[in-house]
């Protein structure tokens, strides 16, 4: 094991602290250094880029933007410090997610508000430039209140690296795209099959893929809800709908959020809010997830992003109503989790990323 530096991002005034970096240990007392960065507005999700040492931060606005943070002093004693890098560049309505592919030429930012997708090139040491690809989405889903438009939550690339598949809440579709990133203008296209169907009102949100690539794992928002789907030949077809709530629970206020595969490819790990406030386990066997456990979190509030440390040993938990990251021990052969009753105070914290 060894320690991990993770940047949490969180709805916040630029004139505040909306970025922190802390240096997270693997032993008591878990946490040091704990590190504030003003000057953005709403950093509700970082991304950071190991080949250029860039930390990206979208600006959740109605007019968003994507800003690059210089990370120095990597690999040293103290939290790293961050410094702008570049100018903001626009990124549309409520961008909400950033994802980079392998070798860091192209940023996808997705809008939650605009219901699109934005490409941008990064030059050669990792700054974004003005975006050249931009892909609006169009129609709606059954749930009224919440997919009366388009809402573009994520998108990630294939383990290959060949496509990029995108999860729009707002119409319950992935959409699926080839990436090409020798198309200087346009590296991105649609797939043979270009989208496939998420449960009808589910509102997929984030994506994970298996440690062998051949399954694709969404939380459905609105639903609570995990669905697979086998990835093959570049297209996907469903194979599982689980729901992520205890069994004991007979309500219907809860939402999915969060999404992670255990590093060794053995679990599955997603967060849940509203009236349920906990981390949902579950054990990968073959093409099918078993429910392994349920991890509350006492008392504590809104689990809407966490991550797990690289070794897999911790799981850091961002409670953005709690306003605490929470942190947990990972047991490696089960999966479950015990709770260190370490909290540490950060102001709403929504995005946790490791520095990785």
């Amino acid at each position: 094991m060894k320690n991990t530096v993770i940047f949490t991002g969180s709805y916040s005034e630029a004139s505040k602290d909306g970025i922190h970096a802390m240096i997270m240990l693997d032993k008591a007392p878990y946490s040091r250094g704990l590190r504030g960065f003003s000057g953005i507005q709403n950093p509700s999700f970082l991304k950071f880029s190991a080949k250029h040492k860039m930390l990206y931060a979208v600006s959740e606005v109605a007019t968003g933007t994507i800003q690059a943070y210089a990370v120095e002093s990597v690999g040293g004693s103290n939290t790293p410090g961050l410094s702008p890098a570049g100018s903001p560049q626009p990124a549309g309505n409520g961008p909400c997610h950033i994802s980079i592919d392998e070798q860091s030429r192209y940023l996808i930012v997705s809008n939650y508000g605009g219901g699109s997708l934005a490409v941008f090139p990064l030059d050669n040491t990792g700054i974004p430039r003005p975006a050249i690809q931009r892909l609006i989405f169009s129609g709606n889903g059954p749930n009224p209140s919440r997919q009366e438009a388009p809402h573009a939550h994520s998108a990630i690339f294939s383990p290959d690296g060949k496509q990029v598949l995108a999860a729009d809440l707002g119409t319950d579709r992935i959409y699926v795209y080839e990436y090409e990133p020798g198309h200087a203008n346009r590296p991105l296209s649609p797939a043979k099959q270009p989208f496939a169907l998420t449960v009808p009102g589910g509102g997929p949100r984030h994506m994970a893929f298996s440690a062998d690539g051949k399954l694709l794992f969404v939380v459905l928002e609105l639903t609570g809800q995990i669905q697979t789907f086998r990835y093959q030949n570049g297209a996907l077809t469903p194979l599982q709908t689980v729901s992520a709530a205890p069994a004991s629970y007979k309500g219907d206020n809860f939402s999915g959020a969060d999404i992670h595969l255990s590093p060794d490819g053995k679990f599955l790990y997603t967060s849940l809010r509203g009236d349920v406030h906990h981390i949902t386990i579950f054990h990968i066997s073959g093409n099918e997830l078993k429910l392994a456990g349920h991890q509350d979190l006492n008392g504590r509030k809104e689990p809407r992003n966490f991550c797990l440390s690289p070794d897999g040993a911790f799981l850091y938990c961002g409670l953005q109503k709690s306003g605490v990251i929470a942190i947990f021990k990972r047991n490696a052969e089960t999966g479950l989790l015990t709770d260190t009753n370490i909290a540490i105070e950060v102001p709403s914290p929504v995005c946790l990323e490791p520095m990785q």
